[in-house]
């Protein structure tokens, strides 16, 4: 097992000069340690080869007395050495990268005895999540975040969280008009493909200092709009220049790793540990690991290379999706000799019919073979909060 997330240490001027920051040297804090009696263990959220989350209630890890909803990552039973080691790396991590608004963040953690379990923050109410072909995984995510253990400030958090790819992949067009129903609630969701140019806007220049601020208690998903889209957009790049400001790489940036919560607010996370990737269409056998190719850029399917530049690419492949409502990438292309020759050549997926010219001139930025070329998560923000401005 290796966490997807890594934190880099640039070793020379180019962006594959770069060293992983090897944790495993590193002290654990002890704040962080929470009493392993204090967590009440219930539904798995999710499973795979090496570990599994599953929901928990934590009594007192904000308050005495107070119980808060979460996930906790935890390794299968009896796992090596190996495993322990990287899962502890993952932690020490997590504690040095810090909190943002954009990414699913570190309570706390039980180390002191038995297996080790990684507490992150999560979710209140059911949700149903959708695989790649549409199918009801019925996966429950609770969460009732009551504070911020960074900072030890409390903050409103959202009450209810579903996959971004569960938004879109539920969506289906009717022929005769631009309608939409998720499968599930079968409850109408109306989406506006604006035009060109166009002058009306939802979004003050508050909004946009903070996207996921200010939403009104009892707003749904109802109704999703082309500047609902663009937001979420803004958010996840908001949350990788985050990571990017703190040397981090993803390394899994898609669709699937995406949560949106109450309020349409965005976070980004790694459920890697959690995920079946042997059943899992997106991630193909190449050599002698699984990867996620569709969304890779040509440095890291060719040269083993991730870097942030390596993100960006994926960034692009992520708003391809987004402005799909949820289109697997590559749509028609088989993942094969000719697709891997396609990559190597420079081709790019056609505009999707959700995006405006400059949101698909932001994805062809991020897909410029040369990786110097790619736009920085700094630069991706301020273009999508200019965007956001003109909608």
């Amino acid at each position: 097992y290796e966490s997807q997330l890594q934190m880099i240490q640039m070793i020379g001027p180019s962006d594959n000069e770069y060293i992983y920051i090897d944790f495993r040297e590193f002290e654990y804090d002890l704040k962080w340690e929470f009493p392993r009696e204090n967590l009440e263990f219930g539904q798995v959220l999710g499973s795979g080869a090496f570990g599994k989350v599953v929901n928990a209630t934590a009594y007192g890890i904000s308050n005495a007395g107070d119980s808060v909803q979460v996930a906790v990552k935890m390794l299968k039973e009896k796992p090596d050495a190996s495993e322990k080691d990287a899962l502890m790396s993952e932690l020490k991590m997590m504690t040095h990268i810090g909190s943002h608004e954009n990414i699913v963040n570190l309570l706390g953690a039980c180390t002191v005895s038995g297996n080790l379990h990684d507490t992150t923050t999560l979710l209140k109410r059911k949700i149903s999540c959708y695989s790649a072909d549409g199918t009801v995984m019925d996966q429950f995510i609770k969460w009732r975040g009551k504070t911020d253990l960074v900072s030890g400030t409390f903050v409103s958090m959202p009450l209810s969280i579903i996959c971004l790819s569960s938004v879109l992949a539920g969506i289906l067009l009717k022929k005769d008009s631009k309608t939409f129903k998720i499968r599930d609630l079968w409850e109408l969701i109306r989406v506006r493909k604006p035009m060109e140019n166009s002058s009306f806007s939802l979004f003050s220049a508050d909004k946009i200092k903070d996207a996921s601020t200010h939403v009104e208690e009892e707003e749904d998903f109802n109704v999703l709009t082309f500047e609902d889209l663009l937001c979420f957009s803004y958010q996840v790049a908001k949350g990788m220049e985050f990571l990017e400001s703190k040397s981090c790489i993803h390394r899994d940036l898609a669709a699937r790793n995406i949560l949106v919560t109450h309020g349409k607010v965005v976070k980004i996370c790694d459920f890697g540990l959690a995920r079946d990737i042997m059943n899992d269409s997106n991630y193909i056998v190449r050599g002698n690991a699984r990867l996620p190719v569709k969304w890779m850029a040509p440095e890291s399917l060719f040269e083993r290379t991730y870097t942030m530049k390596s993100d960006v690419w994926s960034y692009g492949i992520l708003l391809w999706e987004i402005f799909s409502l949820g289109v697997n990438p590559y749509p028609g292309i088989q993942v094969d000799a000719n697709f891997y020759k396609l990559i190597q050549n420079g081709f790019k997926m056609d505009q999707p019919y959700y995006a405006t010219k400059d949101v698909y001139r932001t994805m062809q930025s991020c897909w410029a073979l040369d990786s110097r070329k790619r736009p920085s998560f700094s630069c991706l923000v301020s273009s999508l909060a200019g965007q956001l401005a003109e909608a």
